[in-house]
């Protein structure tokens, strides 16, 4: 209510001490709210208001009823403590601002939901409770496989949450040039020195900057390729519920320096297979990558996907409740039940590098999607399997492989050769030719 020496030190930011009696005037602004005052007998009060950075947060009132009145020695203390909490209380204010800018910044940056694959079927969990650097993707690469993805940047707020982005983009465009796996990991390496450079010179540096850990599953061979940047190895649990155990070899982190090469892991998994990416957030062991504490986390976490024919989802938030995953760090958990592609939906051939071949190719194509019934896509897949083929003998080396894929309502034409320069695509102008 107003005027009282709450409103007068709101107005004008000077710390009062008033002498109080129960016939002051103020008092009938609000007998109500003030009844506890006179009840108490109270006798003398300050009233400092809460400053910082020109603004006013708050006040601090103190009251005195049984024992000496305040006098003015009171008030300078008062003001002292009103004006370190007012510090320390903008501090935190800051703090929850840059925190909330950083968790919605680091949440925009996800893929969000992830695409509707033949190869896995996957769901995730995503605790961005540190406001940190960790991410998830799923990217769906060519002839029907996918690739996996979880990585977490050194450090925390908006700068930590911007370098995600940037190594989940620039990871993703790697993947999508097909590349093997361990040159996709050396480029962003590359992008994660030059990043980590930067942060160096505006006084952020960290002994690395993010780690990363991405497999890379085929549906079709149900060959499965895992390699790791610094960050936990994946988890594999069969379709029985038992763990697979892969030795997938620990790579140096990403922008560390050293340039170590990275070792991939392959392995044949069966389908209903179970692969499960996480940070070190839901492992507890931040910093500890080979220690027992994430030793027995990750015991934790293959007894909860023991079960491996529960809803993906379920068994993601099981994992959150049983795993107690830290409030002060990032936690993400991607979980991606294997698929297989079975032998029709299939056909693979390899013809000899000789032009007169390219008719055999067209008819070939041609008996497939009559098998297939998807005769209506006949004339256009034979013209491009035409000039494909005809291209991979011309300018390739070796034996042709010609191989269809009939996925779900797609229809895959790939032509490989055995030169070891990989083709670029173009996109052909108005006036192209040939």
């Amino acid at each position: 209510p107003f005027p009282t020496p709450y409103t007068q030190a709101l107005s004008d930011s000077q710390a009062r001490l008033v002498q109080f009696t129960p016939d002051d005037p103020w008092l009938a602004t609000d007998p109500d709210g003030f009844t506890p005052l006179v009840g108490e007998k109270v006798h003398s009060m300050i009233v400092a208001p809460l400053t910082a950075r020109g603004g006013v947060l708050g006040l601090l009132t103190l009251y005195r009823s049984r024992v000496d009145a305040f006098e003015e020695a009171d008030l300078d203390v008062a003001r002292q403590a009103a004006a370190t909490a007012a510090a320390h209380l903008d501090n935190a204010r800051s703090y929850r601002r840059e925190h909330a800018v950083a968790s919605a910044l680091q949440r925009r940056l996800q893929p969000g939901a992830t695409p509707r694959l033949s190869a896995v079927e996957t769901a995730h969990v995503y605790l961005p409770e540190g406001a940190g650097g960790a991410w998830f993707d799923v990217i769906p690469l060519s002839g029907t496989r996918v690739a996996l993805v979880v990585g977490d940047v050194a450090g925390h707020g908006i700068e930590a949450a911007a370098t995600m982005g940037q190594l989940r983009v620039a990871l993703r465009t790697l993947a999508l040039q097909d590349l093997e796996t361990d040159e996709v990991l050396t480029h962003l390496d590359e992008v994660a020195g030059q990043l980590a450079a930067v942060d160096s010179r505006s006084g952020d540096a960290h002994p690395y900057l993010a780690t990363c850990a991405v497999t890379v599953y085929d549906p079709v061979s149900r060959q499965c390729t895992m390699m790791r940047a610094g960050h936990p190895a994946p988890i594999l649990v069969d379709p029985d519920g038992a763990p697979l155990a892969v030795d997938v070899p620990l790579g140096p982190s990403l922008g560390a320096e050293g340039g170590t090469a990275f070792q991939p892991a392959v392995v044949q998994l069966p389908p209903g297979s179970l692969i499960a990416h996480c940070t070190n957030g839901l492992l507890g062991s931040e910093g500890d990558h080979e220690g027992d504490g994430e030793a027995t986390a990750v015991h934790r976490l293959e007894h909860v996907l023991a079960t491996p024919s529960r809803p993906l989802q379920e068994l993601c938030d099981t994992a959150v409740y049983r795993m107690a995953p830290s409030r002060y760090d990032d936690a993400v958990l991607l979980l991606a039940r294997t698929d297989c592609l079975p032998p029709h939906q299939v056909a693979d051939w390899t013809l000899p590098a000789d032009v007169s071949v390219v008719g055999t190719a067209r008819r070939l194509v041609g008996q497939q999607l009559t098998a297939w019934h998807l005769d209506e896509r006949a004339f256009t897949t034979e013209i491009i399997v035409s000039e494909l083929v005809t291209n991979a003998i011309l300018h390739g080396e070796g034996p042709v492989r010609l191989r269809l894929i009939h996925d779900r309502e797609r229809l895959l034409a790939e032509v490989t050769d055995a030169n070891s320069a990989g083709p670029h695509l173009r996109h052909a102008r108005a006036g192209d030719e040939g």
